[in-house]
């Protein structure tokens, strides 16, 4: 499918992503190259930056990146619907870095939803001394609010249903619908000897049922090859690289343009 934003209005301007009006009810997220984490200083006063999928701050564009997220949200996007999970997927131009998807009302101001299967990142910063770095965790799921200002804290079900953001029955089915993707994904990769750590969603209602929106990329989710650990977790561009390939092998995404090259199937 080719598409194309000329003459699109823009809607919003993120770290990773430019938002178009495609229609009345759809739109179009052109994917950037930049990855997301911390800036950071060393010892010798160095500026560096540090990736990470729950960072804030944009890092270096990597060249080739857009691309590479586009085609793993299609590929599991594509997965979601064979598993008749809810997300709002329609079609994507890999040449053009752009997706087609419905728009989604999001809940209040936003928020996250994140699952975990191994203490890592803001778990060991948030509760220091309570988990070892690589312990495995039960269904550990929270939400927390898009907020860059604040560091997009946690926020309980009962905050959010106290504040009318979202009742608690909808949020345990927020729960079950990222508990089943999460199934999908861990699969996927575990068929390339990977773990996954912990990955986040955002979520959205569309015709009032909710489903997964945004993107399910290298840069929400933390992987590690080998034993889990921090030192073991593979970067955005490793973990995209590998993505890629399994769509490519499995023949999910129609056409592939990194670059440079392009593949059709």
């Amino acid at each position: 499918m080719s598409l194309s934003v000329d003459q699109k209005e823009l809607l919003y301007s993120g770290k990773t992503k430019d938002v178009y009006r495609y229609n009345a009810s759809e739109i179009l997220l052109y994917t950037k190259d930049e990855t997301t984490g911390w800036w950071k200083v060393n010892d010798a006063g160095d500026k560096y930056f540090e990736e990470d999928p729950g960072g804030n701050e944009v890092g270096p564009a990597v060249a080739g990146m857009g691309q590479k997220n586009l085609i793993s949200s299609e590929y599991y996007f594509k997965k979601f619907h064979e598993a008749k999970i809810a997300n709002h997927f329609i079609d994507c131009d890999v040449a053009n870095n752009l997706m087609h998807v419905h728009e989604g009302e999001i809940f209040g101001q936003g928020f996250e939803a994140i699952i975990r299967f191994y203490a890592m990142g803001s778990l060991l910063r948030r509760f220091p001394g309570v988990y070892k770095e690589g312990e495995k965790v039960d269904d550990f799921f929270e939400t927390t609010l898009k907020s860059d200002a604040l560091n997009d804290p946690p926020i309980s079900k009962e905050e959010l249903a106290a504040q009318g953001t979202i009742s608690e029955e909808r949020y345990d089915e927020i729960h079950r619908l990222c508990r089943k993707a999460t199934e999908v994904i861990a699969d996927d990769l575990l068929e390339e000897g990977l773990t996954l750590v912990d990955i986040k969603f955002e979520i959205g209602l569309v015709d009032n049922q909710i489903v997964l929106i945004d993107e399910v990329s290298s840069g929400v989710m933390r992987v590690c090859r080998g034993e889990v650990k921090a030192s073991n977790v593979l970067n955005e561009e490793e973990l995209a690289d590998i993505l890629v390939t399994r769509a490519k092998r499995a023949k999910i995404v129609e056409a592939l343009l990194v670059n440079g090259d392009s593949c059709c199937f």
